[in-house]
């Protein structure tokens, strides 16, 4: 039986749990939500997040949002984001076929990279959202049937570390299905955490089963209405689906109470919360590099080639096509465009292409639609090249399967499954029993094999599966399209690859599982991913926007071992792309798709060898490195005599002079607006007739139109008045004598018998304050929280909360989260400012923590990292460099320093040697270690250097690095190791004495 691992989480990454705070606090000062008082009353017994007539205030969201805004702009979390000016809110008309209403609702912006964990990120904030407000329903939004069954899995492989993290709550989870509409009676009465998952397709149609009567709910409500009175909070996973107006319109029939957006690749970005940018993740090493190996056969020009590159929106339409051109006797790739008639032999003078002759040109929005046709009735879409290059696509594969082979024989004793993935071409090139891609693959593989054990006894049917579907009508499940599976067995074996690659990862990454190789066409472009994806195979034609990014998210999850544990060895987590062009192509063309999207590119990938570093083994064999490395290599543990109450003080000095949020008196009632609307008929003349619109609001206002209309005439269009909408006349006449005016619509105006209807309409929020009532809510049992986030007796928790000054604490019962939140955030600084100053380290002489052998291996592979090179004192002779100022540090101080004969070695500390500091703090990862003559030439020097843009602690960009390098300080003090921060224009950067002055300073200027 195949085994099979779970997952494992980490509670702690500060990435993800910044992006989970900027949600979050955005609604602080809002009071919780009291399931009683919610439930009582409700129509239907419904459970709502919100009172159906009330708004969120706007004010207080904007006064949230450049609070946060400011934060993660100061501190940099993500990347830089600009400050909102106002709040952006989508307001609108809801669909058609839910009436004539408008709604506006807020939308935040969470932009990730792929790969970084923004499933997680927006599960784990749905129940913090219920933890600190009472919030209990939530809708996610997909695109795709992928995607929802992506999201579906995600929530079963992280439930039981939800319910660790919070208390034992599970969570009610309802996969939407149009054929099971009596469970959203479940969605709507549920007084528990309670979250539905939905595809657009579902509801932003009027013919979708959600806007029709059923007998399977009770009630005189259609299906839709249960979700309107839930004010449900709606997730809107890659959202860069869902800007259309018909999608809009879908989100806001549902009149939800707020919507989140998450992306890495978002076409919109309304009140931008987060952002964590491609470049961010590659750097903090949160998702894979990537090597990038083109193969292009430039010399071979032997086979035909015909490649559709584009449709262009020109007049008239002309396609660019790749193909070989034949000029003063030589052959060569050239792009040629085309336009209907044109005769492509004549162009390219090349009798290859005889018969080929421009019948049709068309474009779509999709790569599928756009389309050129030859009167010889070969036709090219941008993703299906009909004639290919099979020495290509046999390099590509072959390649492919010996860095698959290479690598899982490296990676094995790690406990790490390998894993490739191919987009192909063409689907029938793999689903017919002559595809070429299959064809090529099982000859590789079958050749290959025999090089390594853990392949030998494998046939290559045993080791790929392929993956094409689309979903089947009326259905939320998929079925596969062009296979060959026509009996019973056949459908049975593409049912059981559609369970192991969609909805079983546990299985696929498992040893007793010997299928390894993957194949897709466009079924996985977005809503799958696998962390032990090391090789994407592009077979294919990548030419769309944001599709190179798309195929290559598939893989830039970081990869995880037998136990289901992450691995954050950058050397391991490497993506390695084989496309089909050059590499220089390939590379510009993925730095355009980042750009194109705003976003500062990440480091160029490397091609392979250039992102290999060799030691030099004279350095690293010299006495100089080896008496070194035995001084730093030392186990040392750190004890902290925490001075109670000096802390106690410390935390009082904060807590009394900081602010706490301002309690919320009122939340803005009755932002609704009822209206009616009366359309009489006044008289007809001829084709003329003459209409009265009359509206009046619930708050008394009244609107009065006279127009004349014809056949056509759209009353929306007329009076910019969106609840008119569907108001376009078809017909005026006269039936017995009596005018009438009938609108396409199906409604019938008379000149007796007018036509009325209400409409909602709903108001921009104005801020409204009663000071004369504060109310009053219960207070969280704080002082265990307190004591669980900072590992601080309750009894201390307890004597810091009565010393509070009685001003400063009675604001408790007027926004207790918003004040526990405060509480918490002071004594958490104040702890960690106060361990600085108490740490104290030991060194245990006779124990070494890491093997030197694992660490400085004979090669390190850096790619997509930035590599100089280390010249004759490297420990490798190349070093990699995070900043400018690392460069210009090694090129401008150390190199010159070597000509001098003064500097003997130096290296920067490979990414597993840290420094284990408290929790709190975060571990430490230092720099440079470097050995130096000192002036006079004989005595040794054994330095340790920190690079930053400046040596003032006070003036580093986050508050932590300060914490971190004064605990290095008197860690390296033990240690016997001279240890100082220093810039690229630090030409003292080797004194001694200066690092004693910089101590005093630092601890005097901290204390």
């Amino acid at each position: 039986m195949t085994k099979k691992l779970t997952f494992q989480y980490k509670e702690d990454q500060q990435f993800q749990l910044d992006a989970i705070s900027s949600v979050v606090d955005l609604f602080e000062g809002i009071p919780v939500q009291d399931k009683k008082d919610m439930f009582a009353g409700t129509a239907n017994d419904v459970t709502p997040n919100f009172p159906s007539d009330e708004f969120l205030d706007e004010i207080l969201l904007l006064e949230n949002l450049q609070k946060i805004q400011e934060i993660n702009s100061v501190e940099s979390r993500g990347s830089e984001i600009d400050i909102s000016d106002d709040l952006e809110v989508d307001d609108g008309m809801v669909l058609e076929v839910a009436g004539n209403d408008s709604f506006r609702v807020p939308h935040f912006t969470v932009e990730m990279e792929t790969g970084t964990g923004k499933t997680y990120v927006y599960l784990r904030s749905l129940y913090e959202l219920n933890k600190r407000y009472g919030f209990t329903k939530f809708i996610i939004v997909v695109p795709s049937v992928a995607i929802y069954q992506g999201v579906i899995k995600s929530i079963q492989t992280m439930r039981n570390h939800f319910r660790q993290l919070y208390d034992n709550q599970d969570i009610t989870t309802i996969p939407y299905d149009s054929n099971k509409l009596g469970e959203l009676n479940n969605f709507a009465n549920n007084t528990d955490l309670t979250l539905m998952i939905m595809t657009i397709d579902s509801f932003n149609k009027a013919n979708n089963n959600i806007y029709k009567h059923t007998e399977k709910l009770q009630g005189e409500w259609k299906p839709y209405q249960y979700i309107q009175a839930t004010r449900p909070i709606i997730i809107l996973d890659e959202a860069q689906n869902f800007e259309s107006n018909k999608a809009k319109e879908a989100i806001r029939t549902f009149k939800p109470l707020f919507v989140l957006r998450y992306s890495a690749t978002h076409k919109e970005t309304p009140n931008l919360v987060y952002r964590l940018t491609p470049i961010n993740a590659f750097k903090n090493n949160l998702v894979k590099q990537i090597e990038v190996i083109g193969v292009s056969e430039l010399g071979n020009l032997n086979e035909k080639l015909l490649r559709l590159v584009e449709v262009k929106r020109t007049r008239p339409l002309t396609a660019v096509v790749k193909a070989f051109v034949l000029e003063n006797g030589e052959i060569f790739e050239k792009d040629i465009t085309l336009k209907q008639g044109n005769d492509l032999q004549a162009k390219t003078k090349n009798p290859d292409y005889d018969q080929f002759v421009v019948d049709d040109i068309r474009f779509g929005k999709k790569e599928e639609e756009q389309l050129i046709i030859f009167e010889n009735g070969v036709s090219l879409s941008v993703s299906d090249s009909v004639l290919s290059k099979e020495s290509i696509f046999r390099a590509q594969i072959e390649r492919t399967i010996s860095i698959h082979m290479q690598r899982q024989e490296v990676l094995k004793a790690q406990g790490i499954k390998v894993l490739s993935l191919f987009f192909i071409d063409r689907v029938k090139n793999y689903t017919t029993p002559d595809g070429l891609i299959k064809r090529l693959f099982d000859e590789s593989f079958e050749r290959l094999k025999l090089h390594y054990d853990d392949f030998k006894k494998l046939s290559a049917n045993d080791v790929r599966e392929g993956y094409f579907a689309k979903p089947k009508l009326d259905s939320l499940e998929e079925e596969a399209v062009d296979t060959e599976g026509r009996t019973k067995a056949q459908r049975e074996m593409e049912k059981k690859a559609f369970e192991l690659i969609m909805r079983d990862k546990e299985q696929l990454l498992s040893f007793d599982e010997s299928v390894s190789f993957i194949f897709a066409h466009s079924a996985l472009k977005e809503g799958w991913d696998n962390p032990n994806v090391f090789q994407i195979c592009t077979l294919n034609q990548t030419n769309s926007t944001m599709k190179k990014r798309q195929e290559i998210g598939r893989g830039l999850r970081l990869a995880i071992d037998q136990e289901g544990n992450r691995t954050e060895n950058h050397d391991i987590n490497v993506l390695t792309v084989i496309a089909n062009e050059q590499y220089e192509s390939f590379v510009s063309r993925l730095q355009q798709e980042y750009m194109d999207d705003g976003n500062e590119a990440p480091p160029k990938p490397k091609k392979p060898e250039q992102g290999e570093a060799k030691r030099n083994n004279t350095i690293y064999n010299s006495k100089d490195f080896t008496d070194f490395w035995r001084k730093l290599n030392k186990k040392t543990s750190y004890k902290v005599t925490v001075d109670t109450e000096k802390l106690i003080d410390q935390c009082l000095e904060r807590l009394n002079n900081c602010s706490f949020p301002s309690p919320i008196i009122e939340i803005t009632k009755g932002r609704f607006i009822m209206c009616e609307y009366t359309i009489s008929l006044i008289e007809v003349n001829g084709h003329r007739a003459k209409l009265r619109i009359y509206m009046e609001d619930s708050k008394g206002n009244i609107f009065e139109n006279e127009l004349f209309v014809e056949a056509d005439t759209d009353l929306k269009r007329v009076t910019k008045d969106e609840r008119l909408r569907g108001l376009k006349v078809l017909r005026i006449g006269e039936i017995y004598g009596e005018p009438y005016v009938k609108f396409t619509n199906e409604v019938l105006v008379k000149k007796y018998e007018p036509f009325k209807f209400h409409a909602e309409k709903a108001e921009k929020p104005k801020k409204q304050i009663d000071k004369a009532d504060k109310a009053l809510y219960p207070v969280l049992d704080f002082i265990t929280r307190t004591a669980n986030e900072t590992n601080l007796t309750k009894r201390t928790i307890l004597e810091i909360f009565k010393r509070i000054n009685d001003k400063q604490k009675e604001k408790i019962f007027y926004n207790p989260e918003g004040w526990i939140s405060t509480f918490l955030s002071q004594i958490r600084i104040t702890l960690s400012d106060h361990i600085v100053d108490n740490i104290e380290f030991e060194i245990d002489e006779s124990t070494n923590v890491f093997d030197v052998d694992t660490l400085f291996p004979e090669t390190i592979k850096q790619p997509q990292r930035e590599l100089i090179e280390a010249g004759v004192a490297g420990l490798y002779d190349k070093v990699q460099i995070d900043s400018e100022i690392e460069r210009n540090f090694i090129e401008d101080l150390i190199k010159p320093d070597v000509e001098k004969n003064n500097t003997v070695l130096y290296f920067k500390f490979p990414p597993k040697f840290k420094i284990q500091l408290p929790k709190i703090i975060g571990n430490y990862n230092p720099d440079w270690a470097i050995v130096r003559k000192y002036n006079d030439g004989k005595l040794r020097l054994e330095l340790v250097r920190e690079t930053k843009g400046g040596v003032k602690l006070d003036e580093l960009r986050f508050p932590h690095e300060k914490r971190k390098i004064l605990c290095a300080i008197k860690y390296f003090e033990k240690l016997g190791v001279s240890y100082r921060v220093v810039s690229d224009n630090t030409y003292d950067w080797y004194d001694e004495e200066k690092q004693q002055l910089n101590l005093q300073d630092s601890i005097e200027q901290y204390l």
